[in-house]
């Protein structure tokens, strides 16, 4: 058997944002709040598994709606949702949006507006076409 060395292991390995929780910094979405912040709406899916063939956000963008993402203008990166800092151990298998939905109420689009009213009127205008697939129940 071969003997590997790991570099954490009966060692104290420091959290990322360890420091600035220590002092007192600002690392909470709290602290960080912008004067005039954009309300973000994420429009979900209604099926439990589907591939989006096409989905059209040009007419959804009314006044007051600064952009809308979808699967195809998000970063192909995955990360995971654990929700813990570095060093993080759980698998990165999250997509910020991606053309495949996987339940109920997987995220499609995310349409970032300066009042709720016109990221609301977006949302409902967005249109999507859905390639359904059988749902995976176990």
């Amino acid at each position: 058997m071969e003997h590997r060395e790991y570099k954490s292991i009966n060692k104290s390995v420091r959290k990322k944002d360890s420091m600035q929780l220590l002092l007192g910094k600002p690392v909470y979405t709290d602290d960080l709040v912008n004067n005039h912040p954009l309300v973000v709406k994420i429009l979900r899916s209604p099926h439990p598994n589907a591939i989006v063939e096409e989905i059209n956000t040009a007419i959804a963008k009314v006044p007051g709606v600064v952009d809308i993402y979808t699967w195809e203008d998000v970063p192909d990166q995955r990360f995971t949702n654990a929700g813990q800092t570095y060093p993080e151990a759980s698998p990165y298998d999250r997509l910020i949006l991606d053309r495949h939905v996987r339940f109920s109420g997987d995220a499609v689009a995310i349409i970032a507006a300066e009042t709720e009213k016109a990221a609301l009127k977006a949302m409902k205008l967005i249109k999507v076409k859905y390639q359904i697939l059988e749902a995976v129940l176990d």
